[in-house]
């Protein structure tokens, strides 16, 4: 039995250790490209102060960044409609921006895994599946539309 479970352990803590490198890189790339972000949501993702309201929402606890991922992907690939003017900004589509898996991979990453959020990390494979999901849709997402598919 011994003989079964030190082998396992070793290999499971490789993986750990593989999944703990792979993060950290997509980490670093997210924290340089956010700086893309940095003009709405602020260097400390609480949302850029303009008067006595904000260019965009905080991403610390935002429930888009830290609840399904593949609704997160398709706000920053489409964008969100301006609808009110609860912020002075609008979300633009990031599409052009974050062209790779891996670019859309670290910045969700990195806002999941920062400003206090512990929602964890995306990977390039699931990057990819998220952008295959939402590349028919040409038109920004609407805030009404975000709420129902958080709630299914």
């Amino acid at each position: 039995m011994t003989r079964i479970l030190i082998p396992l352990l070793a290999t499971l803590g490789l993986a750990a250790a593989q999944d703990d490198a792979a993060k950290a890189k997509l980490m670093e790339t997210g924290k340089t490209a956010f700086a893309t972000c940095m003009a709405c949501h602020g260097p400390d993702g609480t949302g850029l102060p303009v008067g006595d309201k904000k260019m965009a929402p905080s991403l610390a606890g935002s429930p888009i960044a830290t609840g399904k991922p593949d609704i997160f992907a398709g706000v920053i690939l489409k964008g969100i409609a301006k609808e009110t003017q609860d912020y002075m900004g609008v979300m633009a589509p990031l599409e052009a921006t974050f062209q790779t898996d891996e670019m859309l991979a670290a910045i969700m990453t990195y806002v999941r895994s920062s400003f206090g959020n512990d929602a964890g990390m995306v990977t390039p494979e699931q990057a990819k599946e998220y952008r295959a999901k939402w590349a028919d849709k040409k038109e920004p997402l609407k805030r009404a539309d975000i709420e129902e598919m958080e709630k299914k």
